[in-house]
């Protein structure tokens, strides 16, 4: 259950008013909005008057009593009366905050949560690997996983268009976090992180890429290749000196396929990694919900936490 209430209540008080105007809008919403818009009763102009709002800090907890939109925006400028300058803690900075809201949800996790270490995927003296595999994807996508707790495989690979249901998979890169960019670029910033031994137990495995010599050999002796190696199949295609990517231009991914959904019931993520941005979607703050219990793989991170403002759109 969440630990504010579930729509902020906003209406007029005017006795002069001829209108019982009344509005109500998410945590969410109203924080988004409130720094720049009044909400004045659009038939006598009046500020409207709040109520279920939650509103306090996120460090001690401390609730702040509020009656109108310009008390609120008043504390969003303002330091935490009961906690700014403590001597437990350094807290000489914006704590207060619509609970329920983006900001809020991120203050929370960056001033409590820890992220997990990537020690124990690493190999000593061996920055080109690492014993993690990822999946990345959109946020949308992020979302829409962990809300079904499942990665769907879809057909990919070498027999992708003349066999779709026999290549279905999931893509994963083994690649280490310093040549993570391109990839990201192309898939998406969030992803899932797995340990290999767990997706080996899927039957998950590094892809196969075969020469476009041995395809046409195959293809001209008309021997057949076993429908179960189908999913790990690709062509191999060397990368471009000058950057430009071909058709089939994947060696650099790294890429591993499981040829089956992932159900987090059967293989939980190691981790998790996102970007320090705000995406902007519904259900955004089940990024944060993901995090806390997935964890966000620390020393991984591109950006910096702290730097970030999360009312204008970022962490």
């Amino acid at each position: 259950m969440p630990r504010f209430h579930e729509y902020v209540h906003l209406s007029c008080e005017n006795f002069d008013c001829d209108k019982q105007y009344s509005e109500e809008l998410s945590p969410m919403k109203f924080a988004d909005t409130v720094q720049w818009n009044d909400f004045l009763c659009p038939h006598c102009d009046e500020e409207l008057s709040i109520s279920c709002l939650d509103f306090g800090c996120y460090i001690c907890g401390a609730d702040i009593e509020v009656n109108s939109v310009s008390d609120v925006q008043h504390w969003l400028g303002e330091k935490c009366p009961f906690c700014a300058g403590s001597k437990y803690w350094d807290a000489d900075f914006y704590s207060v905050v619509v609970r329920g809201s983006w900001a809020d949800l991120f203050q929370t996790y960056d001033w409590f949560e820890r992220g997990k270490s990537a020690r124990p995927l690493e190999r000593e003296n061996r920055s080109d690997y690492w014993e993690g595999v990822v999946h990345f994807c959109e946020a949308d996508e992020f979302i829409s996983i962990y809300k079904e707790r499942k990665i769907r495989a879809e057909s990919t690979g070498l027999y992708k268009k003349r066999n779709p249901k026999h290549t279905k998979a999931v893509c994963l890169t083994e690649a280490p976090s310093s040549d993570w960019d391109e990839i990201k670029s192309r898939h998406g910033e969030y992803g899932f992180v797995f340990r290999k031994r767990d997706i080996i137990k899927l039957d998950g495995a590094p892809v196969i890429y075969l020469p476009q010599g041995v395809i046409d050999d195959l293809k001209a002796t008309d021997q057949p290749i076993p429908p179960k190696l189908w999913p790990y199949l690709s062509k191999l295609k060397i990368p471009s000196a000058t950057g430009e990517r071909g058709k089939h231009d994947f060696l650099h991914e790294r890429e591993w396929r499981v040829p089956q959904d992932i159900e987090f019931e059967d293989v939980k993520p190691f981790a998790i990694t996102f970007p320090k941005k705000r995406p902007g979607l519904d259900d955004e703050e089940l990024i944060f919900a993901a995090a806390q219990e997935f964890q966000e793989l620390s020393g991984y991170a591109e950006e910096d936490a702290s730097q970030a403002d999360p009312t204008q759109g970022a962490f």
